[in-house]
């Protein structure tokens, strides 16, 4: 564990966090008329990591990574970009809105506290810190079924011809989070010694996690869902944010904090996800 960080420190990059992946969930329903999920995750990873590695490069700061350091980016992105990113989109392409994915992503400090403490050894949650947690919790519920009520009233989903609920789509959210706890804790578990920068670790870890993605998409049949016609200003700039923000910005100050701070401030930005 690194030396206690300022409070100016932490701060900072938990306002990075928040705006970088509370802003997410909605840019990715923008571009899957474009891409499909895997092949959308994959892309803006893999231009995000590719985008820092070149600023690296350019300002000298890159070193050549040992095997270990590719290994370690290979198998971490499984858990933080495949799922954790690739198999959200999925969850959204097969009808959960932008605010219910972030309400069942929200259930992300909840599952880390719990399997932290049960599985990766770490200190049992206190009783303010569960108080919060579920008080947290309740209120993101509450919200998600007063904007529901309101799309009700619009007549957004009443007549809309869907039906129920997107319980698959949720089901791949879901997936998601639990991928998320589970390659967060073990990076805490087992940390990886390295003379890399964190910068570039993350490049490294985007990359590999750009190039599965793709992977999977291609595998997927995911080429035929491609649809270049439909790019529009909005779409264009939503993926770009995604790369910028929700890649590079908001990878590096999580694993930031993750070293530096306690689970549960880590994790505190899934409660301002799309509110």
């Amino acid at each position: 564990m690194a030396a206690a960080p300022s409070f100016f420190h932490v701060f900072s990059h938990l306002f990075l966090l928040y705006i970088s992946w509370g802003s997410s969930y909605v840019a990715i329903k923008w571009c899957l008329a474009a891409l499909g999920p895997f092949l959308l995750a994959g892309s803006r990873m893999l231009l995000a990591g590719a985008l820092l590695s070149l600023l690296l490069l350019a300002t000298r700061h890159w070193k050549r990574p040992t095997r270990a350091d590719l290994l370690h980016a290979v198998w971490l992105a499984v858990f933080m970009v495949l799922m954790g990113c690739g198999f959200l989109a999925k969850g959204q392409q097969l009808g959960v809105s932008a605010c219910a994915a972030a309400l069942i992503t929200g259930s992300t400090p909840v599952s880390m506290l719990l399997a932290g403490w049960l599985f990766a050894g770490e200190r049992r949650p206190c009783l303010m810190q569960w108080l919060g947690l579920v008080g947290s919790s309740i209120g993101l519920v509450m919200l998600e079924m007063g904007q529901e009520a309101a799309r009700l009233e619009q007549g957004l989903v009443a007549g809309s011809g869907e039906g129920g609920l997107p319980l698959l789509g949720m089901a791949w959210v879901l997936v998601a989070t639990w991928g998320w706890v589970a390659g967060s804790l073990l990076s805490r578990r087992f940390p990886h010694v390295s003379s890399l920068s964190g910068l570039q670790s993350c490049a490294l870890l985007l990359l590999a996690g750009g190039l599965e993605c793709i992977l999977v998409g291609l595998l997927w049949g995911e080429a035929s869902l491609t649809h270049w016609e439909v790019l529009n200003v909005r779409s264009s700039l939503a993926f770009l944010w995604m790369s910028i923000g929700g890649g590079i910005i908001a990878y590096y100050c999580y694993f930031w904090l993750l070293e530096r701070v306690s689970i549960a401030i880590a994790v505190s930005y899934e409660y301002v996800a799309c509110r």
